[in-house]
């Protein structure tokens, strides 16, 4: 399976902060051509074109969606090889369908008669399609905010100059594209099977990516003559062409059903006037995805996801606020749980907000912490992401340095008790389901289950086709072009049981001299991208000289001498990625699976135990807090009179 991820750099949403202080996502119309001025827009744009749309003049391709009959399920949890033949790997029968043909046949020409000039055709030529069909809705106070039922589709193309050792692609790894070096944030494409019209975006597209590529590469080989790299990895690693064919997929939902569930959970807060906002978010998201290049891969496959979050905000007495959110993930709607349990998840929500409001500050510490396994789960992942993802040796990297862990393979870095594996395959883990599986990566390339830390030391590292120090080629687990993490799996070998743990805490306390150490049960997995919740609580991390904060919503203050536990609020927890791994003292036998936002629309899962460091630091809030509103809460004041009623009547 191809990995997806809306891009909220796509023209087609933005974040807007509404007055209740809650970011809602929103949908902007999009302008249709004319046909009278389609046609003079063509023919305008020909006469500067490299290769004229001579597809006119094709074979007009049947729109026969091709049906295909392979099942999801693999032999192992792994993909299965039906065949070898002319050096490709078969992981499925090979299948056509209207925008295989479209992209197909304009990849053949651009291949064949892309030239300008003296400059020499393209060595690599790949075009990509991502087409997503998402429902969103969200709800405040009952009512519905926002409802966008969204279809589109995006090429995204990559077309190289030059050769695997030297090519036209950026040097910076960024983050701007789906694949970190393809054309901005994509072209728009029909999302009808219409042959000639997507041959013509292609060929569009194709135009632009090429003479960019041209002088890029020109730009880049005068950049290397005045500065060389003697120890250059080169551009772009070779990899066995691979087909992998799959069903593309259909949104299937209850429209009706889940905009009365978003309404009626949002409508619970209405019994809690202490809550000052609250938002209930619904999606429900099919991605498909379409690749071919010149090299011989060719894949298609479907990803579906849905997401319910209830995010809510209280304010303390002292002015301070704190935000907190529930997270519910399955494939299908129909797999969510019914509306008994997300009603409970609501209560939940609301009882541990009330609990923090009335909690006592939090103080500075630096010194011994325990993370339960929710909490570590959200360390664990953006620590991990940052340490384990591809050391790529280029200049103008996006780590803005070197990476952390650069000529660290092989050695130890980090306690001699943690093993982190990396499995794409997992589906699920003690009976529970696991989100960010998938077969094949963004490069096409198949995934392989790694082990990057074994007791301690650095075994390997995630990598894409852009090559890595150390890793030979690509072990499948490209994202965005970057080699990246998927379902990670960490444990720690010996491990105790939870009252073990919080004895080791407390012992190691002692041994510092100090009164009390903290124990933190949950953190905020609110992304920055997908609400504001006020000053206090503005994101789950932020990231200042390479260090990473979390906002904890549950942290207890534990008496070194009884054990005793007390919770505390406003609490910022800092530490170092790569102290994740060298200050682990312990861990716990209590592995959880847990789920990790990673926008509005998607999310993945990491499984870890709880874990002891031996040194984090706590920042204890600022003293400012927001301005109280002028007048009350509407709802507050109305069940304020409504208990004066009473009581009169009383």
């Amino acid at each position: 399976m191809l990995k997806f991820k809306l891009l909220m750099s796509d023209k087609k949403f933005q974040l807007n902060s509404k007055e209740t202080g809650l970011s809602e996502l929103t949908s902007k119309p999009q302008s249709a051509l004319k046909s009278s001025f389609a046609l003079m827009l063509v023919a305008a744009v020909a006469f500067s074109t490299c290769v004229t749309p001579a597809f006119a003049k094709d074979k007009t391709k049947k729109k026969d969606a091709a049906e295909s009959a392979i099942a999801r399920d693999t032999v192992d949890n792994k993909p299965k090889i039906l065949k070898e033949e002319n050096g490709k790997i078969y992981l499925s029968k090979n299948e056509n369908d209207v925008l295989f043909d479209a992209l197909t046949d304009e990849m053949k020409r651009s291949a064949e008669r892309l030239k300008l000039g003296t400059h020499g055709l393209p060595y690599f030529v790949q075009y990509k399609v991502l087409e997503t069909e998402m429902l969103y809705l969200s709800a405040s106070c009952g009512a519905l905010t926002s409802e966008n039922n969204t279809h589109y589709r995006r090429l995204y193309t990559d077309i190289r100059v030059g050769d695997y050792d030297l090519d036209s692609s950026k040097d910076s790894g960024s983050m701007s594209s789906l694949f970190g070096r393809l054309s901005g944030s994509g072209k728009e494409l029909p999302v009808e099977d219409d042959y000639e019209a997507l041959r013509h975006e292609i060929w569009l597209a194709s135009d632009s990516n090429y003479k960019d590529a041209i002088e890029g590469y020109e730009d880049k080989k005068a950049r290397l003559r005045a500065k060389p790299e003697t120890d250059r990895l080169g551009d772009m690693t070779k990899e066995t062409p691979v087909v992998f064919i799959k069903p593309a997929l259909k949104l299937k939902v209850d429209e009706d059903k889940w905009k009365k569930v978003t309404k009626d959970l949002s409508s619970i807060f209405l019994k809690y006037p202490e809550i000052d906002n609250a938002v209930v978010h619904f999606s429900s998201q099919v991605s498909n995805a379409w690749l071919v290049n010149n090299e011989g891969f060719k894949h298609r496959d479907g990803h579906v996801q849905t997401l319910l979050s209830v995010l809510a905000k209280i304010r303390s007495k002292d002015g301070q606020t704190y935000a907190d959110v529930e997270i519910v993930a399955a494939e299908r709607p129909d797999e969510m749980p019914d509306y008994a349990a997300l009603e409970a998840r609501v209560d939940k929500l609301v009882k541990r907000l009330k609990r923090t409001a009335e909690a006592p500050l939090v103080t500075n510490y630096t010194g011994p912490m325990l993370f339960e396994p929710e909490a570590s789960s959200s360390l664990m992942h953006s620590a991990l992401t940052k340490l384990l993802g591809g050391a790529h040796d280029v200049s103008g990297s996006s780590w803005g340095g070197d990476h952390p862990l650069k000529n660290k393979l092989g050695q130890r870095v980090g306690a001699r008790i943690i093993t982190v594996v990396d499995d794409p395959y997992a589906t699920e883990f003690k009976g529970k389901k696991l989100f960010g599986n998938y077969e094949v990566d963004d490069d096409g390339v198949p995934a392989e289950k790694l082990t990057l830390v074994e007791k301690g030391v650095l075994k390997t590292l995630c990598a894409s086709r852009k090559p890595t120090r150390g890793v030979a080629k690509s072990n499948g687990h490209s994202g965005d072009g970057t080699g990246t993490v998927s379902i990670l799996f960490v444990s720690t070998e010996p491990s105790m049981n939870p009252k073990q743990m919080k004895k080791k805490l407390i012992e190691l306390g002692k041994e510092q001299g100090y009164d009390d150490v903290y124990i933190v049960r949950s953190v905020a997995r609110l992304p920055t991208w997908m609400l504001s919740l006020g000053s206090t609580l503005s994101s789950i991390f932020s990231s200042f000289g390479g260090g990473l904060s979390l906002y904890p919503t549950e942290i207890y203050r534990v008496s070194v001498k009884n054990g005793k536990e007390e919770l505390v609020r406003g609490a910022t927890v800092s530490v170092q990625p790569d102290d994740v791994l060298r200050e682990l003292v312990a861990g716990g036998s209590d592995v959880t699976a847990s789920l990790v936002a990673q926008g509005p629309t998607s999310a993945t899962s990491i499984v870890t135990p709880s874990i002891i460091l031996r040194d984090v630091d706590i920042k204890e809030p600022s003293k400012a807090s927001e301005k109280l509103p002028v007048v009350p809460s509407p709802v507050k004041e109305q069940q304020q009179e409504v208990k004066e009623d009473v009581k009169s009547v009383e």
